[in-house]
């Protein structure tokens, strides 16, 4: 019968959390909330210690009775130590304690154990922790639940406390409810992930600063493990200074992401925004960089031409707004507001809006439009390819004053065409002053060179956008003043590149949804225009997956990681803008965001509030810890986020776990994730 008694006891996950030689104290005082444990000496140094943040077990469940135990008695509550607390008695102890001190005759004479009597030295052992309740464990259909909170507490219980450790904490850390377990596969299979897929770890447990008796050995590191489902379409933030570990976190993100990929035969597509090139360059603090590691399956962009790069340029030839919008930026961060009256219109009074198709008399002015620009871009020396041409309508009466002999509508080199604009406002200039000297009787009319109706015909045709850019083009302004003209724009010319012939939001997008990394490295180039190749990549991945999820189809998996989150996404922008959309309904669209900075008060509120998963590191301002406290229970860690500078002693909430849990995240290795070698 004892036999029996003990099998079940054996096999009773409940039951298993409890480690009788772990025993650390009674609980003399509980509520909803917290309890207060009374501890000795003794105990604390049998467990190797009871640090700040560690967890502990109470319950006045015996183990080897469980089958007679009251079935209120059957369970066991998870605590948090947050402080110490005084008992009753600490006052008469520290009395005697100053007594004992203030009777010594000399100062080597310190207190031994000769000092006191039996009686005074126990009870000077005792002390008192004052813990965070987290939740109840207890059984149910023969599975281990946890409730977030205590169903009932009774003062009179005499309830003994343990400190878990080896396969016990294992399990309270790693605890993962039986329906969350069925979601995840539901999750999974919604995904278009039909196996299991094991969790992986990415460190171990870790409570203090002072790093010396809990994890003396290898048996002392209880490891810990993330559930992969956790990281497609949801939000993840990575928080904590510069050099704590945000890094090396999403590193190993990016590769559990891409092991599931390869593991389940799915496509998940991942773009890493690469603030400072460490993704997509190799440095001397890690093992190697991710585009090293899946140089197979990895797609670097850059900003400027860099060998082994994919331009991260548009052609300004072909992508008209999006062009124009940047050598506007590098005019702004050149001249300010101080440029030339025809820069600033040239900024802020052109348009590439098309036409709606029909409206043929507007097509036509925005071909012409169209030309003079690609006209301009030409003689700022943006590249073309040598036999490139525009195309545009201009009647005969134009093409009189102009050449006879051309028609543009034809076809014109970039340098035939530079040669018919600047006829064309030499031309018109030429009129203005023929019609200026004749009314000022400086020219009589039968010396005019042009017809009365020809001023009607250029200015007909010269329409205010086309009379910007001529002057740009030829350096004059209307009163053939010289201005910087075309020259003020060449700063943007290494944002460009004719070579590409695609949208580079398309072809990104395109790579994702074939399970590749996209690392933008962004390391390099204009900040302005650095945000706004941002923006616009992230909106064109949301827009396209939003439109497939509109048509009732499946959207590819996704997940978008930022370092220097604040750079991108700040916390006043509007909800309707591009990073906040991601970050609200983004999951929806299987789409994952998993972003880092320094700051949490410098995220939009509307994205912490979405934010499913943290890992938070080291934070050095109490206004950033005040901000953080607001989430999940990481007010219990306020002081150690403050106070410990560790490198990758991280306090982790994810999706899966009820609670935070203090972790060292393991140093990446690539070892662990490149083909053919598994993770352990």
């Amino acid at each position: 019968m004892n036999n029996l008694i003990e099998t079940i006891s054996k096999n009773n996950k409940l039951c298993n959390l409890v480690q009788k030689d772990n025993f650390v104290g009674w609980v003399f005082s509980i509520d909803y909330e917290n309890a207060l444990i009374m501890t000795n000496d003794e105990w604390k140094s049998n467990v190797r210690g009871i640090p700040h943040n560690s967890f502990l077990i109470a319950t006045s469940l015996d183990t080897e009775k469980f089958a007679t135990t009251q079935e209120i008695d059957k369970e066991v509550i998870l605590l948090r130590v947050t402080n110490s607390c005084k008992l009753p008695q600490d006052d008469d102890m520290i009395k005697t304690r100053i007594d004992n001190y203030q009777n010594q005759q000399q100062v080597e004479d310190l207190p031994n154990q000769q000092d006191y009597d039996i009686l005074t030295k126990n009870k000077m052992q005792f002390s008192g922790l004052e813990c965070r309740v987290l939740g109840t464990f207890y059984l149910k259909n023969e599975n281990l639940y946890l409730g977030s909170d205590i169903e009932n507490y009774s003062t009179a219980l005499k309830m003994k406390v343990y400190m878990p450790d080896g396969e016990s904490l294992q399990e309270i850390v790693n605890y993962v409810d039986p329906i969350r377990k069925e979601k995840f596969k539901e999750d999974f299979k919604e995904l278009g992930i039909t196996k299991d897929v094991d969790p992986f770890r990415i460190g171990t447990v870790r409570y203090t600063s002072t790093d010396r008796l809990h994890r003396s050995d290898l048996n002392d590191l209880i490891p810990f493990s993330i559930q992969p489902s956790d990281f497609l379409a949801r939000r993840t933030a990575v928080l904590g200074m510069t050099r704590t570990g945000k890094s090396n976190m999403i590193k190993q993100t990016v590769s559990v992401v891409k092991q599931v990929s390869e593991e389940c035969t799915l496509d998940i597509g991942q773009i890493i925004y690469d603030i400072n090139g460490e993704y997509a360059n190799a440095n001397d603090q890690d093992k190697g960089s991710i585009a090293e590691i899946y140089k197979d399956d990895c797609i670097r962009y850059r900003s400027v031409k860099t060998e082994g790069f994919k331009p991260l340029l548009n052609n300004f030839y072909t992508q008209l707004e999006e062009g124009h919008s940047i050598i506007c930026d590098c005019i702004r961060e050149k001249y300010g507001s101080s440029g030339a009256a025809d820069l600033n219109l040239f900024m802020n009074s052109i348009s590439f809006d098309k036409p709606p198709e029909g409206n043929k008399g507007e097509t036509v002015r925005w071909n012409q439009k169209v030309a003079l620009y690609k006209t301009l871009l030409y003689a700022a020396k943006f590249s073309a390819p040598s036999n490139y041409k525009v195309y545009f309508e201009a009647n005969k009466d134009i093409r009189r004053l102009v050449n006879p002999d051309v028609d543009p509508k034809d076809g014109l080199t970039l340098y035939e065409s530079k040669i018919w604009f600047t006829n064309l406002r030499r031309i018109s200039q030429e009129i203005k002053k023929e019609i200026t000297d004749i009314a000022r009787n400086k020219k009589s009319k039968e010396e005019r060179k042009y017809n009365p109706t020809d001023a009607d015909i250029i200015d007909h045709w010269i329409t205010e956008e086309c009379r910007i850019m001529l002057n740009m083009l030829c350096m004059r302004n209307d009163s053939d003043g010289y201005f910087n003209g075309y020259k003020a724009i060449t700063e943007a010319q290494k944002y460009h590149s004719f070579e590409r012939d695609s949208d580079v939001r398309e072809e990104i997008y395109n790579s994702l949804c074939e399970g590749k990394i996209v690392i933008i490295d962004l390391s390099v180039g204009n900040a302005l225009i650095r945000e706004r190749i941002s923006k616009d990549i992230a909106e064109y991945i949301f827009n396209q997956s939003m439109k497939i999820f509109t048509e009732g189809k499946k959207p590819k998996n996704i997940v978008i990681y930022i370092e220097e989150a604040h750079n991108l996404i700040g916390k006043n922008m509007e909800l309707t803008n591009t990073w906040p959309r991601i970050a609200k309904e983004g999951a929806k669209y299987r789409i994952g965001l998993v972003y880092a900075t320094q700051e949490v008060s410098s995220i939009h509120p509307n994205i912490l509030a979405n934010t499913e998963n943290w890992f938070v590191s080291h934070l050095n301002s109490e206004k950033e810890i005040k901000e953080l406290a607001k989430f999940y229970d990481f007010g219990d860690f306020s002081q150690s986020l403050l106070k410990s500078q560790d490198i990758g002693f991280t306090r982790v909430k994810t999706l899966s776990s009820p609670f935070v849990i203090p972790i060292q995240i393991d140093k990446f290795d690539p070892s662990n994730f490149v083909k053919g070698v598994k993770n352990e």
